[in-house]
């Protein structure tokens, strides 16, 4: 081989190999990449984030034209920037704001479009500053943001707002009072000295002739209650201020606006479910409940309301009253349809449907004109030659030549001879149709319920341009589909538990066949609709159908007159005889699923006040059980019910019964029973000891009649001293006192000067029931002063009794209790006292 032909083949060879080595180096690096991003995706599945992002970065710089890395490089990016957002909120949450400001930073490298992550980086720098000027801010608040911070701020103001006051006495037993010819003022202050709360007056309220002397008698009433009477005879208006602080001001307008507190309320409505339902509630609230500001918010169901404290708590009624679940029912619907067709066909006969048989002209080709004729040119192509053929077809028309008119002969007409026909055929098809939807509607809402298909039909057709010549005009036509099958639209009202009206539209509809309207083949529909109102029982049936139509028809064709001569006439003649029989029903099944919830409460009426002022009244609230610690003692069979034995240290703590107040000279007013404090709550204004007070044992405290026996004639009067050893902060000593009326007759109680040795007064009552037996007493420092300590022995009490009748008796304290000036029981024995009289 020649030097250059040689050199040649060498070049073109190298050619071809860098030609076959290029695409391999860029397959290779194909696969590659490929390789990195399915370890992106296994990173990816496995969370991690930022194994995956290095992954997709060295991918994208192997083919940093590929728009597939590219896509994968971005959304990688954005996914692990925001796990890094994600877990920087995480460490803020639990205080380490560097490691989460690291991780924010991070995520911003990442992904310098995310503005959360600049938002949050700088959020937290604010944060790191903030608790670096601010050393001894609480720990729990260094990991809260600004705004969270805010937030608690706010937060812990709205849980300080206080709702309306509630009045809560010191003595919270029923109320027996009776005072005459009283004023005003001194009637609500002696309820309140009697409750133990204090009651602030309007200056209008206490000005020389403000209000008349009034006479009242309360027996067995509740404080409210007892304020309510005091209010209505001396057209007064009473607040609660505190737990034991009310305000009274004359009754009227004026003063209710300037002095009636008023509550905001939100009303979060649970059952609503149309903006038309909230707004009834706003207009019931506003007409019955005579709250004009009240606002809705339909994105919350929320009823906004502000308004005195008896319109708001009336309002609470109302909204409870009617926000309700609706009432639900589910009705079985049972569609039933029977369609019976039967035909039958009989023919035994020549030209069984008539004669129709047409002559036709076919004149013959002598005298008959050709009207066309066809040619075919045909090319045969050889090695040699070339052959050229053409065929010529002509074809004979109807028409003849006026000069072959005569020529024509009965030869030129055709005629088709009617056949005859046997047939003896019977078609007998049965249909029946059973569907059984169930559906559930709400009270009053309507519900539709369609089971079957949509059925095109032709409603008509334009013409949107004009055709020309050659060119067929465009024509559209118009469909309109129709529902074909079960229709059933119902609007249930439910009537309690048990029953349910119904509006039912029901429309049952099939194809029956189909007519050929321009062209276009057009369904006939058959329908049955029935419209209907019904109340039923829960479970009752109710055939809303039993329709039932029997169809039948007999046709006869044949040849006129022939086919009426008797007996012959079935020759020339056919009958077709058709029966159809269809019957339709239609039950409904109502199940009522859920009725109006409605309770006593809901049914039961309120005493609302009068036409201008709403006004609501409470029952007494029930008393929280006692702990074990001041439980009343449990009755003792000796020697009566409720005290117990002699000797023993447990005395029943059972509160006393107040009795009636007594008017005592020298004071401005006394009530009859002193107000008693429950265990464990201070009298209101009570200031209690700098040190704490001396724990008292069983046995420290000795209480004792003096003389503990007594023996006396008969119409003799005994006095007897209730005396009190050893007691320390001693402020209250209500009492009962049991005799025998039968023996003993009680004349008089006298005051002790145990409560009364520090030069306070002391709040006495008492009322004596000799023709039962029983006295009540009840002695009561005022308020604000501490309690008296008794080291020695001092009189409680002085009782004298006379002697009415012979026998032995003993006098008991069924109950009896002493406390300090923080309301708690003072453990003593209670003793006896024994009298015989001769």
């Amino acid at each position: 081989m020649p030097a250059s032909n040689r050199l040649t083949w060498i070049a073109a060879v190298g050619v071809l190999l860098v030609c076959a080595l290029a695409p391999v180096g860029v397959a290779k690096t194909n696969r590659k990449a490929d390789k990195l991003i399915a370890q992106v995706k296994a990173a990816e599945a496995r969370k991690e984030w930022d194994k995956a992002l290095e992954l997709a970065e060295q991918a994208l710089s192997l083919d940093p034209a590929n728009i597939s890395y590219q896509l994968t490089a971005t959304r990688v990016r954005f996914e692990v920037a925001q796990f890094h957002i994600d877990r920087g909120k995480k460490l803020r949450g639990q205080g380490q704001l560097a490691e989460a400001l690291a991780d924010f930073e991070k995520a911003y490298a990442i992904n310098p479009a995310s503005s959360m992550a600049e938002d949050e980086a700088r959020r937290t720098r604010g944060m790191i500053e903030r608790n670096a000027k601010k050393p001894d801010m609480p720990a729990e608040e260094k990991a809260l943001t600004p705004a969270q911070i805010s937030r608690k701020e706010s937060e812990a103001k709205f849980a300080t707002m206080l709702p309306l006051p509630e009045l809560k006495p010191l003595n919270s037993q029923a109320i027996t009072l009776k005072m005459n010819n009283q004023p005003p003022k001194v009637l609500f202050e002696t309820l309140g000295k009697l409750a133990g709360i204090n009651v602030l007056f309007d200056p209008d309220f206490v000005t020389p002739g403000a209000g008349k002397p009034q006479s009242i008698e309360f027996n067995g009433t509740t404080l409210e209650e007892s304020l309510d009477y005091l209010a209505m005879v001396t057209k007064s208006f009473w607040k609660p201020l505190s737990g034991n602080a009310i305000f009274v001001t004359q009754d009227n307008p004026a003063k209710r606006r300037d002095f009636e507190e008023q509550i905001v309320k939100v009303f979060y409505l649970q059952n609503v479910t149309k903006a038309q339902e909230l707004q009834e509630i706003v207009t019931a609230l506003r007409t019955v409940a005579e709250i004009q500001k009240v606002f809705t918010y339909q994105a919350q169901n929320a009823v906004i309301a502000r308004a005195e404290a008896d319109k708001i708590a009336l309002a609470e009624k109302i909204v409870a009253d009617l926000d309700k679940p609706r009432s639900e029912v589910v009705v079985d619907i049972l569609v039933m349809q029977v369609s019976k067709n039967k035909t039958l066909n009989l023919a035994a006969a020549v030209a069984p449907t008539g004669i129709n048989s047409p002559i036709s002209f076919t004149p013959r080709s002598g005298i008959s004109i050709p009207t066309s004729s066809t040619g075919s040119t045909g090319t045969t192509t050889t090695t040699t030659t070339t052959t050229t053929t053409t065929t010529t077809t002509g074809s004979t028309g109807s028409s003849v030549a006026l000069s072959n008119v005569g020529r024509i002969s009965t030869g030129d007409f055709s005629l088709t001879v009617p056949g005859g026909l046997l047939e003896a055929m019977l078609s007998d098809s049965n249909t029946k149709v059973l569907q059984s939807p169930q559906v559930r509607a709400v009270d009053g809402e309507k519900v539709s319920l369609k089971i079957g298909s949509r059925q095109p039909i032709a409603s008509g057709s334009f013409q949107p341009g004009i055709g020309g010549v050659g060119i067929n005009p465009l024509v559209n036509t118009q469909f309109t589909f129709i529902d074909v099958g079960v229709i059933v639209d119902m609007t249930p009202k439910i009537h309690g538990p048990d029953e349910v009206s119904l509006h039912l539209e029901v429309e049952i509809s099939n194809i029956s066949n189909f007519v050929n309207l321009g062209g276009i083949d057009q369904p006939v529909i058959a329908t049955s609709k029935i419209v209907n109102d019904v109340r039923l029982r829960q479970g009752e049936v109710n055939l809303l159908g039993g329709l039932m139509q029997k169809q039948d028809t007999k046709s006869t064709t044949g040849v006129p007159g022939l086919s009426s001569i008797p007996i012959l006439g079935h020759l020339f003649s056919s009958d077709t005889i058709t029966t159809n029989d269809s019957e339709f029903v239609l039950a409904i099944i109502p199940h009522i699923m859920r009725s109006p919830d409605l309770t006593d409460v809901n049914l039961r009426g309120i005493a609302a006040g009068n036409s201008t002022t709403v006004k609501l009244n409470y029952a007494p609230r029930k008393q929280a059980p006692a702990d074990a610690a001041t439980a009343p003692a449990p009755a003792s069979t000796a020697p009566l019910p409720g005290n117990p034995a002699p000797g023993t240290t447990g005395v029943p703590l059972t509160p006393p019964r107040t009795a009636p107040a007594t008017l005592v000279p020298g004071l401005p007013f006394v009530p009859g029973g002193a107000p008693v404090p429950q265990a464990g709550e201070p009298p209101p204004d009570v200031k209690p000891p700098s040190a704490p007070l001396e724990t008292i044992a069983a046995g420290d405290v000795r209480v004792m009649f003096t003389p503990a026996d007594a023996n006396v004639p008969l119409n003799q009067p005994i006095t007897v001293n209730l005396v009190v050893e050893n007691a320390v902060d001693l402020f209250s000593a209500p009492l009962t006192v049991k005799f025998d009326p039968k023996i003993l007759r009680l004349n008089d109680v006298v005051q002790g000067e145990l409560l009364g040795k520090d030069g306070q007064k002391v709040v006495f009552s008492k009322n004596v029931l000799n023709d039962q037996g029983e006295a009540t007493i009840a002695l009561n420092r005022f308020p604000g002063a501490a309690g008296v300590t008794a080291q020695g022995g001092a009189t409680l009490v002085t009782l004298v009794f006379q002697a009415v009748g012979r026998g032995d008796t003993t006098v008991t304290l069924p109950q009896f209790t002493l406390r300090n000036a923080k309301g708690q029981a003072i453990t003593a024995a209670v003793p006896q006292l024994t009298v015989r009289v001769k």
